[in-house]
């Protein structure tokens, strides 16, 4: 790694922090899968999975912290035309995501709508996520959360909507986040890193927002125990510890990412996961409602690219995101590879084309968005966004997703200097990343004109 780009990831990570630091948003429910009799681990491949619902929830402790409200949505410009936004997007075409928010609004569907948006810090961050999920909840229904992190340290990593807490040391695989080559055997589950603990009585639990819960919640816990003497203990509000252990793992892919899914009665609900022996790896867990509704997984890293998305074992990824049978992948990179010097739009058009062939065969039927670089500051950086933008929107074109450009929605090249320059700034000192009311922006941005493209 250059230079250069170890300054940029510095940049990137103090940036997600300042970002987090200063916006709490979102809402947390749930899926709604039947329970499934007796608790226990199963592997990743979509098989019935454990459930034990628990008894009512007690009174949350005084001293347990809160999110705070969510955000109102910031005012957007109308648009002048159809078929363009008022920057120049043309608005997304997505006609099957389209008719799945129609069917849920209709109350024709009974399971949830899910997008997963795949990226790099600024969707890690979960605040221009954070804006659609907020924006698509609003309209046809609160399904949870999605995909939160359990066993990263809050001051690193945060998801709106629910509270994360870690006791002891745990670490990360990989930890720098920003390998573009395979990393021992590739398999990380959803989110991209695998949450080790490091010292005994090492635990970590994750509280939902009561406020945001329309019925029970449900916990889906994704985790691999790779020794004999590597042991679980995983615990909903209220309910009984289910033990995992790896006995209980699938022959046939014994190192397949496994679920145990519980569920809480609601309001809200805790989730706590402690490792009874061993070194178990954990990655991520799924939080969704009982009740039908949109559902937003946030899977950013800081520092990721194309090519770190890539290099995750195919199989496994695969079978992750299958088991998730999204209606809507967002893939949202560029920024990182804007460090790259000169840029060849060929081969970086083939990488977008690779993974959204790697997403169709996970989710054929799904819609697909790339979202185009936004805009840096410095001119051999707004140009090669600019030249990263055409690559992808070309990929995109080519295989049939829709495009939407993060520069464009900015004001193109020069952008950044510009929102960096606004009362109350939109753009962070480094010119690389927006404020958290930059973000939020952007997201409401893309979700007004996702919806004026459905009609919806």
């Amino acid at each position: 790694m250059t230079k250069r780009e170890k300054r940029d990831v510095w940049l990137s990570l103090a940036a997600v922090v300042a970002s987090a630091a200063t916006v709490v948003t979102c809402s947390a429910l749930g899926p709604a899968r039947p329970p499934v009799p007796p608790p226990t681990a199963t592997s990743s491949a979509p098989e019935p999975i454990a459930c034990v619902s628990a008894p009512a929830p007690p009174s949350p402790a005084p001293s347990e912290a809160k999110p705070e409200p969510v955000p109102s949505l910031a005012p957007l410009p109308a648009h002048p035309a159809a078929g363009t936004s008022a920057e120049g997007n043309p608005l997304p075409q997505l006609p099957r995501f389209f008719q799945s928010l129609g069917a849920l609004r209709s109350k024709s569907r009974d399971h949830h709508v899910r997008v997963l948006w795949l990226g790099d810090s600024h969707t890690q961050a979960d605040v221009w996520t954070a804006a659609l999920r907020n924006a698509l909840q609003g309209k046809f229904g609160k399904g949870g959360p999605g995909f939160v992190h359990i066993g990263w340290a809050s001051k690193h990593y945060r998801h709106g909507g629910v509270t994360i807490r870690v006791e002891g040391k745990w670490r990360r695989v990989p930890s720098g986040l920003v390998s573009v080559r395979k990393v021992d055997d590739g398999i990380f589950g959803l989110g991209g890193v695998r949450l080790v603990p490091d010292s005994q009585g090492a635990k970590s639990s994750i509280a939902v927002d009561a406020n945001h819960v329309p019925g029970k919640v449900r916990f889906d816990v994704a985790f691999r125990l790779p020794d004999a003497g590597d042991a679980l203990s995983i615990t909903a509000t209220g309910g009984p510890a289910v033990q995992a252990t790896q006995k209980d793992a699938d022959a046939g892919l014994p190192n397949a990412v496994r679920h145990v899914l519980l569920e809480s009665p609601g309001p809200g609900g805790t989730i706590e996961v402690m490792p009874t022996s061993g070194s178990p790896e954990l990655m991520g867990v799924i939080i969704e409602s009982s009740e039908p509704g949109v559902v937003v997984d946030t899977l950013g890293l800081n520092g990721a690219r194309y090519a770190t998305a890539l290099a995750y074992d195919e199989a496994s990824w695969v079978r992750e995101v299958a088991r998730r049978a999204p209606d809507l992948v967002i893939m949202a990179y560029g920024s990182n590879e804007s460090s790259d010097g000169k840029i060849r739009p060929d081969r970086h058009a083939a990488l977008v084309e690779q993974l959204i062939a790697r997403v169709r065969a996970a989710a054929p039927s799904a819609e697909c968005l790339v979202f185009g670089p936004i805009d840096r500051g410095g001119k051999s950086y707004e140009e090669a966004v600019e030249e990263l933008n055409g690559a992808q929107r070309a990929a995109a074109s080519k295989a049939g997703c829709a495009f939407w450009s993060g520069q464009t929605a900015m004001g193109g090249k020069g952008s950044m200097t510009k929102w960096e320059a606004e009362e109350p700034p939109l753009a962070q000192p480094d010119l690389l990343h927006l404020t958290s009311k930059g973000y939020e922006r952007l997201g409401n941005m893309l979700a007004r004109d996702i919806l004026a493209a459905g009609g919806l």
